[in-house]
C-alpha cells in the first residue's frame, strides 16, 4: 500500500521541479518592458508649412474693412468727410489743386508738433496748395476740442467710423499724402519726418515752390 504513495511524492516532486525551472527560464528569458507610453502630442508641420509669425496691426478704426494702400504714382481715391463745423469735405471740389492730406488722431504725439508746421505752410502757400487734416476714428467734439487747445487753424474732417481710412488704406497714423494737380499721389510721408523732408514733399507738387531756407534774402 506504501508503493502508490511513494510514487505519488516522487511525481510531485517531478512536476515541482519542472514548474521551477520553467519560471526561472521565463526569469531569465523575459522580454524588456515596454516603455510608458508618451501622452498625444500636436502631430508636426508639413515641410514648406508657412509659421505664423507676429506682425504690427495697423491703427484702423474699429469696424473698418482695410482696403488698398493708396500708392506714389496713382490717382488719389475720391475723399468725402464732415468737418467739424458740420460741413462737408470734398475732394472732388478742388480738382486742379494740389492737396496735402494728413490722416491722424488727437493721440499721435507726433502731431503736437506738425500740425503748427502745417498751418504755417498753409498760410505761407496757401495759393499754391490747400492743407487738409482728416481725423479718424474720433469723435467732432473730442476733435474740435483739441485743435482748440493747440490753436491750430486748418479745415478738419472726422473719418469717426474709419471708412475714409480704410479706403485710403493710411495705417500707422499720422499718415500724409502729397497730391499733385493732377490727382496723383506724389509722396506719402509718416509721421515724425524732419523739415527738409516736408519741403522736398511740397516740391513735389507745387513746381515753382521755394522752401523757405533757400529764399532769397531780401536787400535794403
Amino acid at each position: 500500500m506504501r508503493r502508490p504513495d511513494i510514487l505519488g511524492v516522487v511525481a510531485a516532486l517531478v512536476v515541482g521541479g519542472l514548474l521551477t525551472a520553467l519560471l526561472l527560464a521565463s526569469a531569465v528569458g523575459a522580454p524588456p518592458t515596454l516603455p510608458t507610453p508618451l501622452p498625444p502630442s500636436i502631430p508636426p508641420l508639413p515641410t514648406g508649412t508657412p509659421v505664423a509669425q507676429r506682425t504690427l496691426v495697423p491703427t484702423t478704426a474699429p469696424g473698418a474693412t482695410p482696403g488698398p494702400v493708396v500708392a506714389i504714382g496713382q490717382p488719389a481715391p475720391p475723399l468725402q468727410v464732415t468737418l467739424t463745423d458740420g460741413s462737408l469735405l470734398d475732394t472732388a471740389d478742388y480738382a486742379g489743386q494740389p492737396l496735402w492730406i494728413n490722416f491722424m488722431a488727437t493721440w499721435c504725439p507726433q502731431c503736437v508738433d506738425e500740425l503748427p508746421l502745417m498751418e504755417r505752410y498753409q498760410r505761407d502757400y496757401e495759393a499754391q496748395m490747400t492743407i487738409f487734416v482728416v481725423d479718424v476714428g474720433e469723435d467732432r467734439q473730442t476733435v474740435r476740442q483739441y485743435f482748440n487747445q493747440l490753436n491750430v487753424d486748418l479745415p478738419v474732417g472726422v473719418d469717426e467710423d474709419g471708412a475714409a481710412q480704410a479706403a485710403w488704406g493710411t495705417y500707422a497714423l499720422p499718415v500724409h499724402v502729397f497730391i499733385d494737380a493732377e490727382g496723383v499721389v506724389k509722396e506719402i510721408v509718416y509721421g515724425g519726418a524732419p523739415l527738409e523732408v516736408w519741403d522736398a514733399s511740397i516740391a513735389l507738387i507745387v513746381p515753382d515752390f521755394i522752401p523757405p531756407s533757400e529764399e532769397p534774402i531780401p536787400q535794403e
